[in-house]
């Protein structure tokens, strides 16, 4: 069942995010000028989002009812403050932070600069022009402007060279981010009521005559955990199986670094459910209080969004106590990046670390009698 759901919800997002969507920004213009109006054509230049003119209140309407990912305020002191060589500040309507829009405040940064710069060299450059003759100062500005941008453009004063290995997968990909969060959050109920199992053999007496029979309590507990850790991983490798031949996702170099990390996941959450079953008393109980600790610490882990867009530093810090962030960067380090098995060692030890510990509390908490 876990299986089938976590293709759907692959399937259905991967074709989401294949459609092109193009985020909307809104540009308010108060200023009404040709240096307002350079800005406007630099952003347009862009292709990532998509450009339109409103005024204040509808823009603010329609970034609140989110029909626009954003607008831009551009002030009426604008070029006053581009002319005279002072800090220049642009408005930013915004209802929450998400990838999108962090890139796009890059982006509008940078052309606001690069606008700056080039329009200070083209008034001194007008201003020497026709200083003693009557030239048009705006014409001359224009081609003063135009030349400049060309020839940044072409000549840069700066060069950065680089070298990327491995490019084909040496970059983000949403996709492949969606696909291992999914498979993880979906893999993790198979394995915590898997374990679980030992509060409806206590119902039933089953755990009872266990205990009585020449096996040891170790022994009996060791079946249960070498039992789920097995379903995890089938259940793991059939969907990396199905997401590499079916979605041609691509999974990096090594697949025996994906499947050291896949294993100690399964470890790790088998423990865990191993504390929950510590925790409560019938299973009942361990069906309520499973989504509650799985969703949020898949949330605070990244499987539902990359923690790239997470600010806040307390959140952050969560993350690290979290299987879900160690497994998530571990699988995305060889995935994505093209790295190889040995850049999985360091969260595949801590995915051990915390399935010891949450194995040493379960065991105390796991009542045998």
């Amino acid at each position: 069942m876990m299986i089938a759901m976590t293709l759907v919800f692959s399937t259905v997002f991967g074709f989401t995010l294949s459609q092109g969507h193009s985020p909307k920004i809104l540009i308010v213009d108060k200023d009404k000028t040709e240096y307002s109006q350079i800005l406007i054509d630099e952003l347009s230049k862009d292709e990532i989002f998509e450009y339109e003119f409103a005024n204040y209140e509808d823009a603010v309407k329609m970034v609140d009812e989110n029909k626009a990912l954003s607008a831009v305020i551009i002030e009426d002191d604008f070029s006053e403050k581009i002319k005279n060589g002072k800090k220049t500040t642009l408005n930013i309507l915004k209802v929450k932070e998400n990838r999108e829009l962090m890139i796009f405040e890059n982006l509008l940064s940078k052309t606001t600069a690069k606008i700056a710069g080039n329009i200070n060299i083209a008034e001194i450059i007008t201003n020497y022009i026709t200083e003693n003759g009557s030239e048009d100062k705006i014409e001359i500005f224009n081609k003063a402007y135009t030349r400049m941008s060309k020839g940044l453009k072409y000549r840069r004063p700066l060069m950065i060279e680089k070298e990327i290995f491995n490019s084909s997968n040496n970059r983000y990909d949403n996709y492949k981010h969606l696909v291992i969060g999914l498979m993880l959050f979906f893999s993790m109920y198979t394995m915590v009521f898997g374990i679980g199992e030992i509060l409806n053999e206590r119902k039933y007496n089953t755990w009872q005559r266990q205990l009585v029979s020449p096996l040891s309590k170790f022994s009996i507990l060791l079946g249960n955990m070498v039992y789920t850790l097995i379903i995890g991983m089938v259940q793991i490798s059939i969907l990396i199986l199905f997401s590499k031949y079916i979605f041609r996702v691509e999974w990096g170099s090594s697949i025996g670094g994906i499947l050291l990390v896949a294993f100690g996941f399964t470890f790790s959450v088998t423990s865990l459910g191993l504390l929950l079953s510590g925790i409560v008393k019938t299973h009942g109980q361990l069906s309520a209080i499973t989504p509650v600790v799985l969703t949020s610490t898949s949330m605070l882990g990244g499987c539902m969004w990359p923690l790239e867009i997470v600010n806040s530093k307390i959140l952050l810090a969560l993350a690290n106590i979290t299987p879900q962030k160690w497994a998530i960067e571990g699988m995305e380090r060889i995935a994505m990046y093209g790295q190889g098995f040995e850049s999985v060692l360091f969260p595949t030890l801590v995915l051990f670390m915390m399935g010891i510990i949450f194995l040493g509390v379960g065991t105390k908490l796991v009542k045998f009698e």
